[in-house]
């Protein structure tokens, strides 16, 4: 099923991050399978709003109206156990196991792929919709582009993700999909820094070549990154290991905060 279809000052980002950080810290909760986990879905539209123009901040708001963009990327993560929208479980990922091949059809196209595109597509022909039908497909475009950019929400089927996979942190049980949603970014204290520079650093034409493609391609990202995932030598989680693994999370995160602001800066273009 697809649907039918405030301005926020600028602030750095680096005051951003430490904020959202500490939001995540004192509101965290023990989750399965919410991709990136709020600072993490906080950090992509943070980073998406310094690459989107003031006339598209001006059309987010009008639609968005009260919500704020932290508040519409964590949206579908927050609605869960809410009937009126069981028929989105399933958009937050995509299991594709190794050797076969990616298609549309998977899950009869409820799956992360498919309804990103889909979202994208219905907000490019929103004069057919109302403006509550626009702001819905907004907040599954928030959402989904970070969900697309976590490895565990294009992974396996064979572990679920990694949901099946148990390992230790810090003395305590957690899944495999935990660990790459939440606590790979909230352990990596020079993660902040590192968000940063990669804005201050990147030239325009890479940003272009980033943002270049659709929900089916930008999937590849993420797939490549699986290798580092399971990179485990042991169920436990190690400084080691998350050492490799940071700097994929944050690489991730950026390509999916790019991704979205250019992508928002298309769809809302003077027709």
């Amino acid at each position: 099923m697809n649907l039918q279809l405030k301005r926020n000052t600028k602030t750095t980002i680096i005051a951003k991050l430490r904020l959202v950080s500490l939001v995540a810290l004192l509101t965290s909760v023990s989750i399965a399978s919410f991709g990136w986990g709020r600072t993490g879905h906080h950090t992509i539209v943070d980073i998406a709003q310094n690459y989107v123009s003031n006339s598209t901040l001006d059309s987010i708001s009008k639609y968005l109206a009260n919500d704020t963009w932290h508040a519409a990327s964590t949206w579908m993560d927050e609605l869960r156990g809410n009937s009126q929208y069981n028929y989105m479980q399933k958009w937050h990922y995509i299991n594709v196991d190794k050797g076969q091949a990616y298609s549309p059809t998977i899950e009869n196209g409820d799956n992360v792929v498919t309804q990103l595109d889909s979202a994208i597509f219905n907000l490019k022909n929103r004069r057919n919709l109302t403006p509550e039908q626009v702001k819905l497909n907004l907040k599954v475009l928030f959402h989904l582009m970070g969900d697309l950019h976590n490895p565990l929400h294009v992974g396996y089927g064979s572990d679920r993700g990694g949901n099946d996979v148990r390992v230790v942190f810090n003395g305590k049980s957690f899944s495999l999909h935990r660990i790459w949603d939440t606590e790979i970014i909230e352990t990596n204290q020079l993660f902040e820094e590192n968000i940063s520079s990669k804005l201050k650093e990147t030239k325009k034409r890479e940003l272009k070549r980033i943002a270049k493609g659709n929900a089916t391609t930008w999937f590849i990202d993420g797939r490549n990154a699986l290798p580092t995932v399971y990179t485990l030598s042991s169920d436990t989680i190690t400084t080691d290991y998350l050492e490799q693994g940071h700097p994929v999370a944050e690489n991730l995160l950026f390509l999916a905060g790019v991704r979205l602001g250019f992508t928002l800066n298309d769809i809302f273009r003077k027709y």
